[in-house]
């Protein structure tokens, strides 16, 4: 099987000359994929249990469950671009991550200049948005404000005396 054209393609790469002939590039995003959608779904599903203790407000209590449950699309968007491309079922230019006019040597390091429009909705602006609906719930979710607040002024108590 031939490379592809795609300005994704890893076998351009050196470091990785077999990834894209051997099939490991699929298999790992469709592992990927499954895992993280297996932890973010069974993490809403604990956030969700976690209602039934929680008092206050319909924001207060459904609140962390709401930014949890955010989360799973948000993160696990690229992750769907990743598989989707995969299979096939999205080509062409509109699935490029980066910018067909950008050279291989300049996606290194500074490759986020080189970042499609594609590329900065999926890769930074759902997956760091996700990311923060995330952890914001989980921290709201277990009172990490209210722990945090306890022990620093257990700290600040134990240093004056």
């Amino acid at each position: 099987m031939a490379p592809s054209s795609d300005v994704e393609n890893p076998a351009a790469d050196p470091l990785l000359p077999a990834l894209d002939e051997s099939g490991a590039k699929s298999f790992s995003h469709s592992i990927s994929f499954g895992v993280t959608l297996a932890a973010l779904t069974n993490l809403s599903q604990y956030v969700a249990w976690k209602t039934s203790v929680r008092k206050g407000s319909h924001w207060q209590k459904f609140g962390p469950l709401y930014l949890v449950s955010a989360a799973v699309p948000l993160v696990m968007a690229d992750l769907t671009r990743h598989v989707l491309q995969d299979s096939g079922i999205w080509s062409g230019p509109s699935s490029s991550m980066y910018k067909p006019d950008c050279g291989h040597s300049e996606r290194r390091l500074g490759g986020i200049t080189c970042l499609s429009l594609t590329g900065w909705l999926f890769t930074i602006v759902f997956t760091y948005i996700g990311f923060a609906c995330m952890i914001t719930g989980i921290f709201w979710g277990a009172d990490m404000h209210i722990k945090l607040r306890k022990a620093w002024r257990g700290l600040r108590r134990a240093r004056r005396h």
